[in-house]
């Protein structure tokens, strides 16, 4: 298997990870004026929150009326098995229904319910 040149690159940010979290740095760090740099395993229009199977998992309240943040960071803890970081599992619940929608506005196409709804898709806990 042939190896492409190697070049050069300057950038003011380098972005791991193409997916939703990766997407919505670059955006964060774009709109701040950065020069921003994407690299992923994957090809662009195959990013894994974008074709998540069945839908995301995020405290949307869409599917379960009584989902909640709070819930979300809890079932992520011990799903887990204690040994993420809590205020960061809680910050990250907590913000996740206002950066879906924020990714929803700059076009992520997420699975969706027939009525329109994003589909959410429970793990774990």
């Amino acid at each position: 298997m042939s190896r492409a040149p190697e070049r050069v690159v300057a950038t003011s940010a380098l972005v791991i990870g193409t997916g939703g979290a990766g997407l919505r740095a670059a955006i964060e760090l774009t709109e701040r004026g950065k020069d921003v740099l994407m690299i992923g395993k994957r090809n662009r229009d195959d990013a894994h929150t974008a074709l998540a199977a069945g839908g995301i998992n995020a405290a949307l309240a869409t599917v379960d009326p009584e989902d909640s943040w709070q819930q979300h960071a809890a079932d992520t803890l011990e799903e887990g098995y204690r040994l993420s970081n809590p205020l960061m599992v809680q910050t990250v619940a907590k913000e996740a229904a206002r950066a879906i929608e924020d990714l929803v506005e700059y076009g992520t196409p997420f699975a969706r319910e027939s009525d329109g709804r994003i589909s959410l898709r429970f793990f774990g806990a």
